[in-house]
């Protein structure tokens, strides 16, 4: 059944996607699909149906209400639960989950949603132990989370070995088959991300692995990269790029000439807190990318 769910997908495609392509996302095979209640919620679930479909993946939705999220501190410091508070959150929760299980329920793959009220960074880092791939968005997280997406995004690569799937800006429908690119410099980081990517890299009918100058160590040459994934059946195109601007800028327009739905690169090679400071490739795709990124550190 799960076979029919990609073949489904990809009877449209072109003829020169082999079938090797069309079944390479099956090493995925549990999507962790994080709700978070934003303007970008429906389109981010759209990608999260196309990859279980290409897959035939399961898609598990995990929505954490944060208990600190009921909890009001007053001027001595006393911490207490406002009932009116929990009542509302308790029915904007309700009404999330209805949208997006009528939505499921209309769909053709394999689904389920999961309600949880506690911490949310302990829950998502123990549902992403057994999924092969998470994904989440950059909207902000505040009404949830406290805090901006970028350090949600951040935490989570600190703290687990899944890879991070973030949705593009305003991004529709996620196409698992259309070009790839790698933003590859060299670190343990990327060669991390390549490493979790190959189940998507397979399916992409294009894979190019650009390279910006950037002074860093440990440097691995990209033609070992090249030849790791030729050994994995991907046959992908090297080019090396100066740029006099910023890396993030150069390597989003380089994407989209290229026509890619997805950007493969390392997460914070550079500490998070010189990130922070000073700004940094990580940061600045994590806050604004119109093209899906997958991560991981």
């Amino acid at each position: 059944m799960k076979a029919d769910f990609a073949a489904q997908l990809v009877m449209d495609r072109p003829e020169t996607l082999s079938v090797a392509q069309q079944v390479a996302g099956a090493a995925i095979k549990t999507i962790l699909f994080h709700v978070h209640d934003d303007d970008s919620i429906m389109e981010r679930l759209q990608v999260g149906l196309s990859l279980a479909r290409a897959c035939g993946a399961h898609l598990h939705c995990l929505h954490v209400t944060p208990i600190e999220a009921y909890t009001i501190v007053d001027s001595f410091g006393a911490t207490f639960v406002n009932r009116d508070i929990v009542s509302a959150f308790e029915d904007e929760a309700a009404k999330l989950r209805q949208r997006i299980e009528t939505q499921l329920g209309i769909e053709d793959v394999s689904w389920d949603y999961e309600e949880i009220t506690g911490e949310l960074m302990p829950h998502l880092v123990q549902s992403a132990a057994l999924a092969d791939i998470l994904i989440t968005g950059r909207e902000p997280h505040e009404r949830e989370f406290g805090g901006p997406a970028v350090t949600l995004v951040g935490d989570l690569l600190g703290q687990i070995r899944t890879p991070i799937l973030i949705t593009g800006d305003r991004m529709m429908d996620f196409d698992p088959f259309a070009p790839a690119v790698i933003a590859w410099n060299g670190s343990y980081e990327a060669a991390n991300a390549v490493r979790a990517a190959v189940p998507l890299l397979k399916m992409a009918s294009r894979v190019t692995v650009v390279q910006f100058s950037e002074e860093r160590q440990r440097r691995f040459p990209s033609t070992l990269l090249v030849e790791y994934l030729s050994r994995h059946g991907i046959h992908a195109e090297l080019e090396s790029r100066t740029t006099s601007g910023d890396i993030e800028s150069a390597l989003v327009n380089y994407a989209e000439r290229h026509g890619a739905s997805l950007i493969v690169m390392g997460g914070y090679g550079h500490s998070r807190a010189g990130e922070f400071l000073f700004g940094g490739v990580t940061r600045g795709l994590i806050k604004e990318c119109p093209i899906a990124l997958l991560m991981s550190h």
